[in-house]
């Protein structure tokens, strides 16, 4: 007999409600590899959801092992800087029980702190009450960049003047696994539903080998969790608890988005202070700060500052320059590949369907649909309208 907490795992509506998570990120993949998984489950998930709940209330569900992607890193000019982001991709079923793990965790009482706290955003949902970013029909479910920038807003309202912004450099490889585990199995007295959060965060790599001198920044043993698994976030959260809470007393505060921080304070002389604050309790951790994403010194709100690739300057908000590039070469990217491929068949009589007019026409209505939904709560009407000159 499974545990009323495992049990709530593999439930069919909870099972449902992760894979409708799942299904809307990946939906917007960059990878055609996850656009075309998640396309194939959609096709009859009623019968995926029968079969995984059939292995999960017999014990059977196995985590597949997944597969490990490297991402370069960029310099604020674009330019590769000779660094990796190791994403974890799993098989599309394990990442719809990771979530519906995830689900079943934030509900838990003693857990909660850990999700609702007012310091910390990104990968976990949080409501919002009484946003004033959003719109009548939008403020319950404010969260992520615009719920973080809200915040940022809120703290200059109280008299921030001056900021300090960081990137903790592979945070996600630095999290002890039993520590955060302690917590989590104190909090759930559960230890039937503990086994299970083992396998869920063990990971398993399939093409360690293609990966060769880059599998070492992958996360395998007690230290690290993969990036790109849904229950992430909250290990993080919970590590870097008290980090928030101690940078958040006193004058200054100090917002952060997964692995990015930015500390408000009354004085350049405080924001330095509580950056280096911030360094020592990272140390604690094993962290480092990204140099080249950290600031050396406080900025004065006035002068305008970015965070989350939005760009803040008295009474503006909007993308940054860079976005704003990246977007519309994005643009031009899928419109040059279209022609180029018309352009061929002059040569040829077949045309790659995914080319075709209409269905590049359905892909730039989705890049720029998708670029309205990320920035809807930017306010800088003129930048917009610059950009839609372009378009």
């Amino acid at each position: 007999m499974q545990s009323k907490l495992l049990k709530s795992v593999h439930s069919m509506h909870n099972l449902e409600m992760a894979w409708r998570v799942i299904e809307r990120n990946g939906r917007h993949s960059n990878s055609e590899a996850v656009r075309n998984e998640i396309a194939r489950f959609a096709e009859d998930p009623s019968k995926k959801f029968r079969s995984m709940q059939r292995a999960l209330s017999r014990s059977d569900f196995v985590f597949e092992q997944a597969r490990g992607v490297p991402i370069p890193k960029v310099d604020a000019r674009g330019k590769p800087t000779g660094k990796y982001r190791p994403i974890v991709l799993a098989p599309l079923e394990a990442r719809i029980v990771q979530r519906a793990l995830l689900n079943v965790l934030v509900e838990i009482p003693a857990l909660v702190p850990f999700v609702n706290t007012p310091y910390s955003f990104g990968g976990l949902r949080k409501s919002k009450g009484n946003s004033t970013l959003a719109s009548s029909d939008d403020r319950k479910s404010i969260s992520a960049v615009p719920a973080a920038i809200e915040a940022i807003l809120n703290e200059i309202s109280k008299g921030a003047r001056y900021v300090a912004g960081a990137d903790i450099t592979a945070s996600f490889t630095k999290i002890s696994k039993s520590s955060v585990r302690k917590i989590i199995s104190e909090a759930v007295n559960d230890q039937e539903l503990m086994n299970f959060f083992d396998k869920a965060i063990t990971v398993e790599l399939s093409n360690i080998i293609r990966l060769r001198e880059l599998a070492d920044i992958f996360p395998r043993e007690d230290i690290g969790v993969a990036q790109g698994n849904s229950l992430s976030p909250l290990l993080g959260n919970i590590l870097l608890f008290e980090f928030d809470r101690i940078l958040n007393e006193g004058d200054c505060s100090c917002i952060r988005y997964i692995d990015d921080f930015i500390i408000l304070a009354p004085s350049e002389k405080a924001a330095n202070a509580r950056m280096r604050k911030a360094i020592q309790l990272l140390d604690a951790h094993g962290m480092t700060l990204a140099p080249e994403k950290s600031s050396e010194t406080g900025v004065s709100i006035e002068k305008g500052f970015e965070f989350l690739g939005i760009s803040i300057v008295p009474g503006l908000i909007r993308p940054t320059t860079k976005k704003q590039e990246k977007f519309l070469a994005s643009i031009d990217a899928i419109i040059l590949d279209s022609e180029r491929a018309l352009i061929g068949l002059r040569n040829s009589s077949e045309i790659d369907p995914k080319l075709s007019l209409i269905a590049t026409l359905k892909r730039l209505d989705g890049t720029i649909g998708g670029w309205g939904k990320h920035y809807w709560f930017c306010n800088d009407i003129t930048s917009f309208r610059a950009i839609d000159d372009k378009l």
